[in-house]
């Protein structure tokens, strides 16, 4: 069934084996996971290569942390964003709704001020620079801080729902980050997503160990094995499921 569709590679070895040979074009992935997992580096990992490797401007939406910060931890795999960011492969914006950098968004020193449906800000934000460079691929990190901002789950998957069905009209293929633990109850993203990619941050012995799974993946044949996970000098690597007896 997913033969008939254009496929998005990830650039993550041994992810795109799983999902028959990449994630379906045009469409929004939750990727979710306790911190440490890893969701930050799946996310730069996808853009970076899309943009290097398969000629796909991307754009990284941050609503935590500072974009030198990101660039700097890309540097330590080798990834060197701001050549990127030089030739328009790349776009960056610092969407933190407590403070903003005057040249990337304007010089109100809070996002959201005055913002009854932050969603609607986002959306019109995201679209701005997908159109700038023409981009293919985004990564919001992280959709937690701004679902925190409302207390009605409605209106939040009402907006959610919106921003992704704008999202998916413009034809890029986004990763959507978000918090998540096993205890939690179940993200809104979750049900108006495409697809589901949950990683795990667990102990095991005297060591943290890290797998991913693909839980949903609408139109897609893919494995619902638990992978190990390894992020090394040049980024995250998908491993074979661990065999049981």
């Amino acid at each position: 069934m997913d033969s008939t569709y254009s496929k998005i590679k990830t650039g993550i070895p041994g992810l795109d084996s799983i999902i028959s040979g990449g994630l379906r074009s045009g469409r929004s992935i939750s990727v979710s996971g306790p911190p440490g997992s890893g969701k930050s580096t799946f996310g730069l990992q996808y853009l970076y290569s899309g943009a290097k490797d398969f000629d796909e401007p991307g754009v990284f939406l941050t609503m935590s942390q500072n974009i030198d910060d990101i660039k700097n931890e890309c540097k330590s795999h080798g990834w060197d964003y701001d050549v990127l960011i030089a030739e328009e492969k790349i776009l960056m914006i610092d969407a933190r709704p407590f403070k903003i950098q005057d040249e990337l968004i304007g010089k109100d020193d809070s996002l959201y001020r005055g913002e009854q449906l932050p969603f609607e800000h986002l959306t019109k934000l995201l679209l701005s620079g997908i159109k700038r460079i023409e981009a293919k691929r985004l990564v919001i990190d992280s959709l937690t801080i701004l679902t925190m901002q409302y207390s009605d789950k409605f209106y939040m998957r009402q907006g959610l729902q919106g921003m992704i069905q704008a999202l998916e009209n413009f034809g890029v293929t986004s990763l959507i980050l978000s918090e998540h633990s096993e205890n939690d109850e179940i993200p809104i993203e979750w049900f108006v997503t495409s697809g589901i990619i949950q990683l795990h941050h667990t102990r095991k012995e005297d060591t943290m160990e890290r797998t991913l799974q693909v839980t949903k993946m609408r139109g897609v044949k893919h494995s619902e094995q638990i992978h190990l996970m390894e992020i090394n000098s040049d980024g995250l690597h998908l491993m074979h499921p661990r065999l049981t007896p």
